[in-house]
Formats: structure tokens, C-alpha cells, sequence
């Protein structure tokens, strides 16, 4: 009976229309004196047919109410019964609603996606972090065993170690920050080289401990871009420069001539272990670590993931050239017009 109450409210307007109609009608037949047996007639024969055609409303009305009160009390709404609608409202609601199921179904697909990629990558950062603790954890035993022993090249080993850390888990802090860089750009005009110099200072103990020779030249233009993140993509090519490179090699930092005056093209070169032709073409893809990355074991394959993912934003444009065992040359491209501002 409530369903009936529900459904009398809801037409409450075609029940005083009619009403009002009947009304009318009876007024004049009585204005013209109509016989009052022939408008009992007419009135039975449209009472009997309003309510054959309430009757036939209400139940599509208590069929359609139920299925829509069981959906409301569902936890989840993935799919919805498409019942036939009667008007254009109608049809429109039902479009707008399947609508909003569609979207509700690619969003969560995304957020699922998007966690399966976080612990991924978690995963991968935790393995890849183990190999510089047990390191430190090793070195610091053999410190205690023997303290008066310590020797200088200990010391350098144990700060390298350390410095990796520091690394890795300033780069899980830049992997969540590049899930929202919308709201963490601040474009202005940057000096490449004084961009260059702060990537190479944090790494000077690196290339010291390594004995890797570095040379910069020819580092005379300014850009606008973000130099936060900038930095960040260079660190993370120095780091893969620094890793491949063999005790005593070279890594060069330059700019290339270009034919377009707004273009910037610098360059991060190394003679180092250098990649495979095969894996060129999909060294910037999450986790993939590539022949050299695997036989090194200690690629995580996310560095260069994340360089594309923050040159993306910054409009930059990521070309490596390289041979096995004759370097590494990765080109950043950075257009002026296709820079972003927010």
C-alpha cells in the first residue's frame, strides 16, 4: 500500500486535471440542460477507462519503483536494468545514468591501474634499496671488528653507499609527486648551466670515488622550464651515466648546435657499457631493465620511466643513441613553444 500512497502523490497532477475536467463538463451540461442520464453515461464510460489506464500505470509504476529501490540499496552499481522508457525525460535519465556507470567503471579501472603501478614500483624500490643497506650494514660490522683499522677507501666506500640511499628515496618521493604534476610546475627562465652544475655537485663524490673524468662545455643557454624538475631528469641521467661507466671512463655534458635558434639540445654522453640495439626502443618503459640492466643487476628499470614521464610534462623531448660496449648519448630537446605554463 505504500507504493500506492507513492503513486497517488506522484500523480496528483493528473488526478486534479481530471477532476477539474469532470467538473467543468457537469457544469455544462447543466448550463444547457443535457439530459443528466446520457452525462452519467459518459462519466461511467470515463471513469471505467481512467481506471483501466491508472491501473496498467501503476503497475509499470511499482515495477519500475521496485527495480530502482533495489538498485539504491546495493552497495555497488555496476550494470542498470534498462527498463523501456515511456518519455524523452525518461530516456534521457536512463542515458544519463548509464553514463555515469560507464564513467564509474573506467575510473576504477584507472585508480586499480594506478595502485597495481604504485606497488610495482614499491616493490622494485624496496629490492633495489636492499643492495646499498646490506652494503652499509657490511661495512659498518667490518668498522666494529676492527675500529683501529678503518681505512680512508672504507670510508669513501661506506659514503657511496649512503649516497645511493639518499638517491633512492628521494626517488620514490618524485614518483608520487609525478602522479599530480599539474599543480607542481613553476615555468621561468632557467641558465642550463648553472642547472648542470647542481646535478654534477651532487654527484662529485661519485665521480671521484669512480674516477670518472667529467667535461663541460659550451652550456651558455637559458630556457624556461622547471628547473626543479629539470634537475631532477639530469640527476637521474647522471646516475645511469655514472652506473655504466667503468672505473676511469668519461661522461661529457654539452650543447648540440641546432637548426631551430628557440631549440635547446643538451647532452649527457658516456663510454660506458652502453645498451643494446634491441632495447633501445623500450628502455623508457616501467620495469624494463634491458640486457645490461639485467647482467648489472642493479637497474630497477624506473629512472628512465620517470625522466620521460617528467620531460613529457615539461616538454622535452628524450632521444638516447648508443652501441654495447661505445657509450651512451641521450639527447633532452627542449622546445621553447611547446613548453607548458600553468
Amino acid at each position: 500500500m505504500k507504493y500506492l500512497g507513492i503513486y497517488i502523490k506522484d500523480r496528483k497532477m493528473y488526478f486534479f486535471l481530471t477532476a477539474f475536467i469532470c467538473g467543468v463538463t457537469a457544469v455544462i451540461n447543466y448550463l444547457y440542460s443535457a439530459p443528466l442520464q446520457a452525462g452519467l453515461y459518459a462519466f461511467k464510460i470515463s471513469l471505467t477507462v481512467l481506471v483501466i489506464v491508472c491501473a496498467a500505470d501503476y503497475v509499470h509504476f511499482y515495477k519500475k519503483h521496485e527495480n530502482l529501490q533495489r538498485h539504491c540499496h546495493l552497495k555497488e552499481v555496476h550494470a542498470l536494468e534498462e527498463d523501456a522508457a515511456h518519455t524523452a525525460i525518461e530516456r534521457d535519465y536512463q542515458q544519463l545514468v548509464l553514463k555515469l556507470i560507464q564513467e564509474k567503471a573506467q575510473l576504477a579501472e584507472h585508480m586499480q591501474k594506478k595502485q597495481t603501478d604504485m606497488m610495482d614500483y614499491y616493490a622494485i624500490w624496496a629490492h633495489q634499496i636492499k643492495t646499498p643497506i646490506a652494503a652499509v650494514d657490511l661495512l659498518l660490522q667490518v668498522m666494529e671488528e676492527n675500529p683501529r683499522e678503518v681505512a680512508e677507501q672504507d670510508i669513501k666506500e661506506l659514503k657511496s653507499e649512503l649516497f645511493k640511499i639518499d638517491f633512492y628515496v628521494e626517488a620514490v618521493m618524485n614518483y608520487l609527486r609525478l602522479e599530480d604534476l599539474s599543480s607542481d610546475f613553476r615555468f621561468e627562465t632557467t641558465a642550463v648551466e648553472a642547472v648542470v652544475k647542481k646535478a654534477v655537485k651532487r654527484f662529485a663524490g661519485q665521480f671521484i670515488h669512480r674516477q670518472i673524468t667529467l667535461v663541460m662545455e659550451n652550456l651558455h643557454s637559458e630556457i624556461e622550464t622547471d628547473e626543479k624538475w629539470l634537475l631532477f631528469i639530469l640527476e637521474q641521467l647522471l646516475s645511469n651515466a655514472v652506473k655504466y661507466t667503468q672505473k676511469g671512463g668519461t661522461v661529457k655534458i654539452y650543447e648540440k648546435e641546432t637548426l631551430l635558434k628557440s631549440d635547446t639540445v643538451l647532452v649527457i654522453e658516456d663510454n660506458g657499457i652502453g645498451i643494446q640495439s634491441e632495447d633501445l626502443p623500450r628502455i623508457m618503459e616501467r620495469g624494463y631493465t634491458g640486457y645490461n640492466g639485467r647482467g648489472a643487476s642493479k637497474s630497477s628499470g624506473i629512472g628512465l620511466y620517470l625522466c620521460k614521464k617528467a620531460a613529457d610534462q615539461l616538454g622535452i623531448d628524450i632521444e638516447v643513441e648508443s652501441e654495447p660496449y661505445h657509450g651512451t648519448k641521450v639527447l633532452l630537446t627542449i622546445r621553447q613553444h611547446h613548453t607548458r605554463h600553468e
